[in-house]
C-alpha cells in the first residue's frame, strides 16, 4: 500500500507528494523533498520535519527549532526532537502549512482544507483562496464564536464576486456575512458568527463545519471548501418538580 502527503498553504493551494523515499525532508530550504516556501506561508525552518515512511502511515520526527500541531483541532503538541507516529488521515500544521497524510487513491479531507472533489482539485483551487480563522474552537452556550473566513482572489478575473455557504450547522446558529467582490491578488475577511444551538443534535463533541466558496460568474466551475473543527461544549438543562406523597 503506498502514501502520500497532502500539503495546503494558507491560502488553500493543495499539492500531492507520494513517499516515494524511505526517509524525505520538510522545510523552507530549496534541497528539502517538500519546500514549504515563505512565500506562501511562515513559521517554517530551513528543515524542519524528517518524515519516515512505515506500513501504518509514516513516523515524524521534528528537528526544527519550534513545535509544531498534530490533529484536527491542533490538540497534540510535537516539541523539537519528537517522534510521533502518524496514522493515515492525520493532520499536521508546521507553520501557515497544513500536512495531510493519505492512501494513494483515496481523498484527504483536512481541518482548514479542502477535499479533493473535482471541481476543487481542478480549477478551483487556482483561483479561489479560503481559510478560516477563530481565537478559540470552544463554542459556550453563554456566548457566540466570532472568527473569519479569509477570501482571496487568486484568479485573473476583476471584480469577482464570491459567494460563501456553511455547513454544519442549521442557519439559526450561525451568521456569516456577504460574500465579497475582490480583484485579482485581493483579499477580504468575511465575519463567521456561531450560536449554541443549546439542543441535543449537535451533540456535544467536535463539530465539522464546513466551508464553501464560490464565484459563479467569473469562474463558474471553481469550488474551495475547507473544513474547520468546532468544540461545542455540553448544555446542561434541568427540569425539578415536587410531588406529594402520602405518609
Amino acid at each position: 500500500m503506498g502514501f502520500s502527503i497532502v500539503v495546503t498553504d494558507r491560502d488553500g493551494w493543495r499539492k500531492e507528494y507520494p513517499l516515494a523515499k524511505s526517509i524525505i525532508h520538510v522545510g523552507s530550504a530549496p534541497n528539502n523533498e517538500i519546500v514549504l516556501e515563505p512565500a506562501h506561508g511562515g513559521g517554517v525552518a530551513a528543515r524542519h520535519v524528517q518524515i519516515i515512511a512505515t506500513p501504518q502511515g509514516a513516523r515524524l520526527v521534528n528537528i526544527g527549532n519550534s513545535a509544531i500541531t498534530v490533529g484536527a483541532a491542533g490538540q497534540n503538541t510535537a516539541q523539537p526532537l519528537a517522534v510521533i507516529d502518524i496514522p493515515t488521515g492525520e493532520v499536521v500544521r508546521i507553520g501557515d502549512y497544513t500536512l495531510t497524510i493519505q492512501t494513494n487513491g483515496t481523498a484527504a479531507r483536512a481541518a482548514g482544507s479542502a477535499p479533493a472533489s473535482p471541481a476543487a482539485s481542478g480549477s478551483g483551487f487556482g483561483v479561489i483562496g479560503l481559510r478560516a480563522a477563530f481565537p478559540v474552537i470552544q463554542l459556550w452556550p453563554d456566548k457566540p464564536l466570532d472568527g473569519t473566513v479569509l477570501v482571496r482572489n487568486l484568479g485573473d478575473k476583476s471584480g469577482a464576486q464570491f459567494k460563501l455557504e456553511v455547513q454544519g450547522l442549521e442557519p439559526p446558529f450561525f451568521e456569516i456575512g456577504p460574500g465579497p467582490v475582490l480583484f485579482p491578488g485581493a483579499e477580504k475577511p468575511v465575519m463567521l458568527r456561531l450560536n449554541h444551538p443549546k439542543h441535543p443534535s449537535p451533540p456535544a463533541g467536535d463539530l465539522r463545519l464546513q466551508i464553501r466558496a464560490t464565484a459563479p460568474t467569473a469562474y463558474p466551475d471553481a469550488v474551495a471548501t475547507l473544513i474547520q473543527i468546532i468544540q461545542v461544549m455540553p448544555y446542561y438543562h434541568y427540569r425539578l418538580s415536587l410531588e406529594e406523597t402520602a405518609p
